[in-house]
């Protein structure tokens, strides 16, 4: 699909496209949210793909896109993390048990130095810790050797397995984590540091997607899993959730995905203080669809999130992977991008003077933050128009409460 993004706003112009979200709000002070990490962006897309080998790479920030201000961190580059290559190659005594916490912190604040130099990095902090979870229950697979490994060291100590070193082993991964987050955010405290992927959702089950009636929603099990987690939302100032791109194979399936790890995100976002969230998309392939796009980068606009970051592990290496990639981001992620981005200013603008940001009233609507494709709104705005009551605000939470009050006053007697 074709997006043009009217680059020359006349006031007229602009008067019709802030029409177009302008909505008659509820009496009251709106719901609170944090402010945004760069001031006057709503919703922000951070570049995550390392491209640097390029040599035709894609100009991220040409598109309204921020690459310096992600910094993603894996097993192998922050600290001693623990972990197995296979069963039988451990990295750092493989299980979490073995740590020795002042190796580890001393690793990680090297790592960090050497990766982040400025104390008084703005951006965001990922940590990308996957090999193991810190939930019995949520390793599978591969992460089960972690189980059964773990299941050994016991036996070692005690004759018999019980639920108590069940919980022994949940609490050493918990103090690893925690340890390891408080450090970072002691070194680079302007970061907004989290682990990826978390809250967790578990969604995309394909026996689940092709169903007639798949909903999308997290399973009750995976939401009670999340809700045990309290621990990490509390000290996390900001949530990755992850969703990867290739998984995404039908529209009304992706929509749901996407929407309803939103809403988990979003809920765990509200009952632990306001934190920051972006969604992680991980791009496995670059696809032209513009229903992808929608369905991730759109959905999450939408339902309120501070932004997306579009990330992939793996570095492109050869010359096709380049050019694939650049043709990507600028015929089909760019120009959405610059839609989208302009669109969420334009709405935080109209709705509560730049002072917040635009959420869908309905969760399970259809509503969009996009701006009409043409260049022009001749023929558009009446149709458009019907977005008037399709979104609320949140107000972005200022450090005084003297000035949340006046403010929310302010709004709430413009709505009346």
């Amino acid at each position: 699909c074709r997006f043009v993004i009217i680059v020359k706003w006349t006031p007229l112009v602009l008067l019709l496209l802030l029409g177009l979200f302008a909505c008659p709000c509820k009496s009251g002070p709106p719901p609170l949210a944090q402010p945004p990490l760069l001031s006057g962006q709503p919703f922000i897309i951070f570049w995550g793909i390392r491209d640097s080998s390029c040599f035709d790479r894609a100009d991220a920030r040409s598109f309204g896109m921020e690459p310096e201000r992600i910094a993603v961190f894996y097993e192998d580059t922050l600290g001693n993390y623990p972990y197995f290559i296979d069963k039988s190659t451990p990295v750092n005594k493989g299980l979490p048990q073995h740590t020795r916490l002042n190796s580890h912190i001393q690793k990680l604040q090297q790592d960090l130095d050497a990766a982040l130099p400025s104390p008084r990095y703005l951006g965001l902090g990922v940590l990308r810790w996957a090999e193991w979870l810190p939930q019995w229950s949520r390793n599978r697979e591969k992460q089960a050797m972690y189980q059964e490994a773990s299941r050994k060291l016991m036996k070692s100590f005690f004759p018999k397995w019980t639920p108590e070193e069940v919980e022994k082993w949940s609490k050493v991964r918990r103090f690893v984590m925690m340890e390891s987050l408080r450090e970072v955010k002691r070194l680079r405290p302007k970061a907004l540091w989290g682990f990826s992927p978390y809250p967790g959702c578990n969604n995309n089950d394909p026996t689940q997607t092709a169903l007639s009636n798949y909903t999308g929603r997290c399973p009750p099990a995976e939401a009670a899993l999340n809700d045990e987690l309290l621990w990490l939302w509390k000290r996390c100032s900001a949530l990755y959730p992850l969703l990867t791109l290739d998984k995404l194979q039908v529209e009304a399936s992706s929509h749901s995905i996407s929407k309803n790890r939103s809403n988990e995100k979003l809920t765990k976002q509200e009952g632990n203080r306001l934190k920051h969230s972006y969604l992680v998309v991980f791009l496995l392939h670059f696809s032209p669809l513009k229903t992808d796009l929608v369905n991730t980068i759109g959905e999450s606009a939408a339902m309120g999130t501070a932004g997306i970051v579009i990330w992939d592990k793996s570095e492109p290496k050869t010359e096709r992977e380049c050019q694939d990639l650049a043709d990507f981001v600028q015929k089909v992620l760019g120009p959405y991008i610059m839609n989208i981005t302009t669109a969420t200013q334009l709405c935080s603008a109209s709705l509560c003077q730049g002072r917040g940001r635009c959420v869908r009233l309905d969760p399970d609507s259809s509503a969009y933050l996009h701006l009409p494709p043409s260049s022009t709104v001749t023929g558009k705005v009446t149709e458009n128009l019907k977005k008037r009551k399709q979104f609320k605000l949140h107000i972005f939470m200022y450090k005084m409460n003297v000035r949340i009050k006046k403010v929310s006053e302010q709004i709430a007697l413009r709505s009346l």
